[in-house]
């Protein structure tokens, strides 16, 4: 299994540097962070975040990201991307693929706030029309010289991108409420059985190993329907797990033959960068031989 963590809600930029430099060199082979464009009083938000908490825009946060690290995976988890354009999505993950040499791994979600689609002009029930058309133009985009579509929500007559990645960008998904513990519901499993190349379990599944089997299970059931394979990321929640049982739950996790990325859920542990870059460290320590 690939070991993964979660960049922390910092806002300051050397914070960010120097726990992304900090988890590259301790051996981590990638880090993920989450985006919100835009918050709304209007919005009830979990316990655990606030309108008021330092959310960074995903492809800028990617750019620095990409320019002051050199080898660890930089993914994306997730982009919110129908709040924009597949053009625009496209053209933006081709260049910080190029910029970071292949280190961009793009996680997609419809999102969950209402009022922040409606701000930026998206109608919330379209949401998931929107990226089942959206996935398929990414990959036509980024290698097919021109790509004319006209689908039911977007429509290119003859557009290209230039330069392109040179590859195919790992498409990841994820899904699921944190009013039943991150339990995707089946239409997400199985739009990323049919369209992604991974899925992330929401940090909540990491409370309940057997459950996060049972949706990797079904998950993969759903890929070989589709006649594909799928990557799948468990969770690991360093606040809820006792530190004696990490190596447990890696082993858990290998064993099962069903997860190939264990991520921690260290974003809401919270603390000082130094408190961070320890933690993460610790885990990393711990865990590694298990992997």
């Amino acid at each position: 299994m690939r070991l993964g963590c979660d960049l922390p809600y910092f806002s300051d930029p050397g914070e960010i540097r120097a726990f992304v430099q900090a988890v590259e060199e301790i051996g981590y082979d990638h880090v993920g962070f989450s985006e919100h464009v835009a918050g709304s009083r209007a919005t009830e938000y979990p316990s655990f975040f606030t309108i008021a908490d330092p959310w960074h825009e995903t492809f800028t946060l990617l750019g620095f990201l990409a320019a002051v690290t050199d080898r660890i995976t930089l993914s994306s988890a997730m982009l919110l991307a129908t709040l924009r354009s597949p053009v625009l999505v496209a053209k933006q993950a081709a260049e910080v693929d190029l910029l970071s040499k292949q280190r961009l791994r793009l996680g997609l979600s419809v999102g969950w706030n209402r009022e922040e689609q409606v701000a930026l002009g998206v109608d919330p029930a379209t949401r998931g029309a929107r990226l089942d058309e959206m996935v398929p133009l990414l990959r036509r985009l980024w290698t097919e010289d021109e790509v004319t579509h006209a689908g039911e929500h977007y429509a290119l007559d003859g557009v290209g991108l230039h330069p392109q990645p040179g590859r195919a960008i790992p498409i990841w998904m994820g899904g699921g409420g944190l009013e039943n513990g991150g339990q995707p519901p089946e239409v997400s499993l199985r739009r990323a059985a049919r369209l992604a190349d991974g899925f992330k379990l929401m940090a909540p599944t990491g409370t309940d190993v057997d459950r996060a089997l049972s949706i990797a299970e079904r998950l993969r059931e759903h890929a070989v329907r589709e006649g594909r394979d799928i990557e799948i990321e468990a969770r690991l929640l360093t606040q809820v797990t006792p530190a004696e049982d990490w190596p447990a739950v890696a082993r858990r996790y290998r064993e099962s033959g069903l997860i190939t990325h264990l991520g921690l859920g260290n974003r809401i542990a919270g603390g000082t960068v130094e408190d961070q870059i320890a933690l993460v460290a610790d885990v990393e320590r711990r865990i590694r031989p298990e992997l």
